[in-house]
């Protein structure tokens, strides 16, 4: 059965999610003042009555008071937040930094304070799950590669020429592409060259250019060379925008061009320029980590 709590959640969620941007303290200001109307004197369930609601900043505040026999129950600040996920706002309140604290009182005594912050909202699973062969892929080129997949993401077929697969949740996107290289290089060769700041500097600013080309005003963000499976890579993160039904949709992504003999395999992350993004990052830096090119340890 829903609790008074629950239904209480599910009429922040409907406030909330009619909100396209990040909400503002403002605006986290005016909804408080609405659900304290909503919710003064409701009793929560046995034993809890709301005595309001109000935000500081970027949190909101809800104050209850309880009955002489009441005990908090010991997974109290999980259930709290089971509430909160199944109403749908745990999602709203993660990605637009609102923290959230209850306050239980007994005749004006502070009885007990519990503190939730946003990022305690987070609706993903940060493992990785088993891995992904793309050695016979039609697309994968005789490349023999493979890479773990996060738990819960689904997994695609490319639908560009040389996108092999790709990872997607929630309208997050990691891809893994593989292209012709303009000849073969020896892992030696490669490393040489990336000893020689012109080549360096030449490849870096196509490869970059290339991949943000279809973002309005691109701004790169970071870059630097690594190593990938001791083969050398370009990696840059870069943020910008594209144009949808009339709207700016603000893009990040962070990618890495890893120079593979005669091919070029590129891993792409992508997704709105929002905490979700950078909540994901080091998802994303995991999945790249676990890239294995198994024939170079035949």
């Amino acid at each position: 059965m829903i609790n008074n709590l629950l239904l209480l959640f599910l009429f922040l969620s409907t406030n909330f999610t009619l909100l396209a941007q990040k909400i503002s303290e403002n605006k986290i200001r005016e909804i408080a003042v609405e659900a304290n109307k909503k919710i003064r004197g409701l009793e929560i369930e046995e034993g809890i009555t709301a005595l309001g609601c109000y935000s500081i900043g970027r949190t909101l505040i809800y104050k209850y008071e309880v009955s002489k026999n009441w005990l908090p129950i010991s997974n109290i600040k999980k259930k709290l937040i089971s509430n909160i996920k199944t109403a749908g706002q745990a999602k709203t309140y993660f990605l637009n930094d609102i923290d959230v604290s209850f306050y239980y009182y007994r005749e004006s005594e502070l009885l007990k304070k519990i503190d939730v912050k946003s990022n305690e909202f987070s609706p993903f699973n940060y493992e990785l799950g088993e891995y992904l062969s793309l050695h016979d892929h039609p697309k994968s080129k005789g490349v023999n590669i493979k890479l773990k997949v996060p738990i819960g993401w689904d997994i695609e077929e490319g639908d560009r020429p040389n996108i092999v697969k790709k990872f997607v949740k929630d309208g997050n996107t990691y891809m893994v592409q593989i292209r012709e290289n303009v000849t073969f290089f020896s892992r030696n060769e490669i490393k040489e060259l990336f000893e020689e700041d012109d080549f360096v500097k030449g490849y870096l600013d196509e490869s970059i250019d290339e991949s943000i080309s279809y973002l309005n005003k691109p701004e790169l963000l970071d870059k630097s060379i690594i190593s990938i499976e001791n083969y050398p890579t370009i990696y840059f993160k870069a943020k910008g925008s594209i144009k949808r039904s009339g709207l700016n949709i603000p893009i990040i992504m962070k990618c890495w061009y890893i120079f593979y003999e005669d091919k070029l395999v590129i891993l792409q992350a992508v997704g709105l320029n929002n905490n979700e993004f950078n909540a994901l990052e080091n998802l994303y830096f995991r999945i790249t980590n676990s890239l294995i090119f198994p024939d170079q340890y035949n």
